[in-house]
């Protein structure tokens, strides 16, 4: 649904991004920024010391439901990545050549995708730890 809503909204709009360094260097710092903030959010979610001390099956399960998870943020930080580098390419680019069309409106393509897939990620995010206390205060309360 984001890369259909994404290509459609660069179909639009994709000529009015501009390659001056203002307007690239925004897009840039947010979107490192946040590559940055979820870098440390997979790691502190994945953290082998947040499972509980269980039997290893169960520790097994939920280590496996926890990667499942997290692979979509993984996947997010993959978008913000190949942005910053096609935000790279895009600023080098000479508005004449013949390539300048197809890279303005990949970099407009990805920027669009990029932040409708941030949309979403606070509530993943906060779903998997919803899903952590409520095993551990289900642990606890067993004890």
């Amino acid at each position: 649904m984001a890369v259909i809503l994404s290509a459609a909204v660069t179909v639009f709009f994709g000529d009015r991004l501009t390659n001056g360094a203002d307007v690239l260097s925004f897009i840039a710092t947010i979107f490192s920024i946040l590559a940055g903030v979820l870098i440390a959010v997979i790691s502190i979610l994945g953290d082998p010391s947040m499972l509980l001390d269980q039997s290893w099956r169960h520790s097994y399960l939920s280590a496996t439901e926890t990667q499942r998870k997290i692979h979509r943020q993984t996947d997010v930080f993959i978008v913000y990545v190949v942005l910053l580098i096609s935000l790279f390419v895009f600023m080098l680019a000479d508005p004449k050549a013949t390539s300048f069309w197809y890279i303005q409106h990949a970099t407009f393509f990805l920027t669009v995708l990029a932040f409708i897939a941030s949309l979403t990620l606070p509530y993943s995010l906060r779903s998997i730890q919803k899903t952590r206390l409520d095993k551990a205060i289900e642990q606890i309360r067993g004890k």
